[in-house]
């Protein structure tokens, strides 16, 4: 069985030979931006610019305080139409982020047993598994989504929201156990990621259906228990350690704006590409699958 150090040191030779597995990541956040942008066209168009007519004609009387009144009466006058909008384009976001998700994986596996990938691999692969792994996505939001019963008794001790923003003080218990519920839901959520992570490798890898790629990652996990959290925590170590930077840059002025974009390039050409690899390579050595391995070539 293959140890985590190796599985790191191989995953990051993989990556070396196959920079343009970032591309499906970069694509990824290029279509999202231009989702938000027709989402907020199309919420100006429902909602602002039937309102216009009430301003002033002379654009010199306009004040801000006339615009967002307007802004406001919209909003929550039409508000059952904003969360529409906002749901459509969170559920178009995530469709399109299963689909480079997907393709991402399968060219994590094509560059795993054959040592390369190709932009077809991610094609071929998201276009194959998208439908399944937004799905299991859902399947696995309705998971996370059962932790709200941690914070139920914390909202019930604390039942008049008014009186608790009022005399907080006299809600000192009730604010301890919701905080503590909110504390384990979290918890929780990290808990059914952490269990469930191989499942959707399971969906590209496997080509298995939701239900099916929730019990194959189950059970890969059950039998790699500390392997698949040691490997977790590394890869959450380093965001950690990434954000931690980050915020330090950000103190000093000169460095601030050239981090931002630095650490836009080392999430999304770096971070999430190595996440990927290591992780389909652990599964597929963990499935007993072939993998391609340079060294091989190379004594």
């Amino acid at each position: 069985m293959e140890s985590i150090s190796l599985t790191l040191r191989k995953g990051f030779q993989t990556w070396t030979h196959n920079l343009n597995i970032c591309i499906p990541f970069f694509l990824n956040v290029f279509f999202g931006m231009f989702v938000i942008f027709g989402a907020l066209t199309v919420a100006i168009a429902l909602l602002v610019v039937p309102a216009m007519p009430s301003l002033p004609k002379n654009p010199d009387a306009i004040e801000p305080e006339m615009v967002m009144k307007i802004l406001n009466t919209s909003f929550y006058d039409n508000f059952l139409l904003v969360g529409a909008i906002v749901l459509l384009a969170i559920i178009i976001m995530t469709i399109i982020g299963s689909y480079f998700e997907a393709g991402a994986i399968g060219m994590a596996k094509s560059a795993s047993e054959k040592g390369f990938s190709t932009i077809g691999d991610m094609l071929t692969y998201g276009k194959e598994n998208f439908v399944n792994l937004f799905l299991i996505k859902f399947i696995l939001l309705l998971i996370m989504l059962t932790g709200i019963v941690f914070i139920l008794p914390g909202i019930l001790s604390i039942r008049d929201l008014d009186s608790f923003l009022l005399y907080p003080e006299e809600a000192v218990s009730g604010a301890l156990i919701l905080a503590l519920g909110m504390l384990l839901w979290t918890l929780y959520i990290m808990a059914v990621d952490l269990i469930f992570t191989y499942s959707e490798y399971a969906v590209v890898i496997e080509n298995l259906d939701p239900v099916g790629a929730l019990e194959k990652g189950f059970s890969v996990f059950m039998q790699n228990k500390l392997d698949t959290f040691l490997l977790w925590l590394f890869i959450f170590s380093i965001s950690i350690l990434v954000a931690l930077i980050g915020q330090m840059m950000g103190t000093i002025e000169a460095l601030g704006t050239f981090w931002s974009f630095a650490d836009f390039v080392i999430s999304f050409a770096v971070i999430q590409p190595l996440t990927v690899i290591w992780w389909t390579r652990m599964f597929m050595r963990r499935t007993g699958k072939e993998i391609y391995d340079i060294d091989d070539y190379l004594t």
